[in-house]
């Protein structure tokens, strides 16, 4: 289950890539990003997996905080 809620996301000082993204993934739905060249799903997917810090709002996976929680362990990713 994956949960984002108003989530913000800027490179740099100016330049606001995500601008309060709101979803969410119910256990056996299927989900996709489609969306035009530089929407932010890239960006999202990041943050998603952990590359990148420094957001605003919420993200939880399988109804963990995921910056209150560590998901090196027993995660794979495809």
């Amino acid at each position: 289950m994956i949960e984002v809620a108003n989530l913000t996301f800027f490179y740099g000082k100016d330049s606001q890539t995500l601008h309060g993204l709101n979803f969410s993934v119910e256990d056996g739905e299927i989900f996709g990003f489609w969306d035009p060249n530089s929407s932010g799903k890239s960006t999202t997917q990041k943050i998603l997996i952990g590359i990148l810090k420094g957001y605003k709002g919420k993200v939880s996976l399988f109804g963990q905080d995921i910056s209150t929680r560590i998901f090196s362990k027993g995660w794979g990713l495809i």
